[in-house]
């Protein structure tokens, strides 16, 4: 059975939408993703694969599909829009897909350790698919950010699925931006919505679907049989949320702002091999397409004023140079062209 998927991003991110596409395509299982372009050169980074199963959706197009979409562009910030997109998106590509029984929207950043069929397989019947951010106690301020994570999103083409799509749109065309507010944040918050207002929303609970960064310390990660297993569950999915190159080959891997240390098995059997894959595609980007890598912390603080200047300071220097020294980071280089 196809599976249809879909993502988007920017040049900033090309290369891990490239580690998500070949994730998938080790599992051997056919596979449609569909990749929403915030720019030329991401539109052309996914032309240059030449795979029926990679297809471009250039920015241009959804606006052209969706003029609801295109009027309040102008009223959000850059990440605020993206975030605005992902319902419209995935409305977009079911009519792109006619044949298509569901759509799933994928982070970009999502790296396949199992096949799609396994997750679709904790949802049997249901109509909408969500996961869980499974914070630990130590992290239930984080709730503030919605008890469920935009990771992945399941809708059947049926009554319920695509009601529930169609109030999901609505809600993130009227607000969508990078801040919690009275219950909401960007798309996120009005996941929890989902199981109150329609039928048929699953909530997988299943510790291989999305483990990140923020539910890790949860469990530790074994090999058995080839495969990475957490208590005794498979590793499906791992959401790699956060990570970022803050000097030429060194990552950070965005634990720290979950009050997260790196585990030896996580390092050793997770980050560094998913690295070692993402710096190959770095690499290739920047020799075919002078898509140089984005590197430092994003969303460096503003503000004017010293504690404006100082934050600045910390996030683009002080920070990398402190994890490093505690050895917080990880080294990755990339490999000979």
């Amino acid at each position: 059975m196809m599976h249809h998927l879909c993502t988007y991003c920017d040049r900033g991110y090309a290369a891990r939408m490239r580690c998500l596409y070949e994730s998938l395509q080790a599992q051997g299982e056919p596979f449609r993703l569909y990749v929403l372009c915030f720019d030329a050169e991401t539109a052309a980074v996914v032309a240059a694969v030449r795979d029926p199963a990679l297809v471009a959706v250039p920015l241009a197009d959804l606006l052209a599909a969706d003029p609801d979409y295109a009027a309040v562009r102008a009223t959000r910030s850059r990440v605020g829009f993206y975030f605005t997109s992902i319902p419209v998106l995935m409305r977009h590509c079911l009519r792109l897909a006619p044949e298509a029984s569901a759509m799933t929207y994928l982070d970009a950043d999502l790296f396949f350790f199992g096949p799609v069929s396994a997750v679709l397989a904790e949802q049997g019947d249901s109509s909408v698919g969500i996961v869980p951010h499974c914070f630990p106690p130590r992290l239930q301020d984080r709730l503030i950010h919605g008890t469920y994570n935009v990771g992945w999103v399941y809708f059947r083409r049926d009554e319920s699925g695509l009601a529930c799509l169609e109030w999901w749109r609505e809600r993130c065309l009227e607000w969508c931006y990078d801040r919690p507010e009275e219950g909401r944040f960007a798309d996120q918050g009005y996941l929890d919505e989902f199981p109150k207002r329609f039928r048929g929303v699953r909530v997988l609970g299943h510790p291989g679907i999305n483990a990140a960064s923020w539910n890790l310390g949860s469990f530790h990660v074994d090999l058995s049989g080839g495969q990475l297993h957490l208590g005794g569950h498979r590793l499906l999915f791992f959401h790699f949320q956060g990570i970022r190159e803050v000097a030429p080959h060194w990552f950070d891997p965005g634990l720290r702002t979950y009050r997260q240390d790196l585990a030896p098995d996580w390092r050793a059997r997770v980050y560094l091999p998913y690295l070692r894959l993402l710096v190959a595609p770095q690499a290739r980007l920047r020799r075919e397409h002078g898509i140089e890598p984005v590197r430092g912390y994003l969303r460096v603080p503003q503000g004017g004023g010293l504690s404006g200047l100082w934050e600045r300071f910390r996030a683009r220097g002080v920070m990398a140079l402190y994890r490093r020294l505690r050895g917080r980071l990880l080294f990755c280089p990339e490999p000979p062209p």
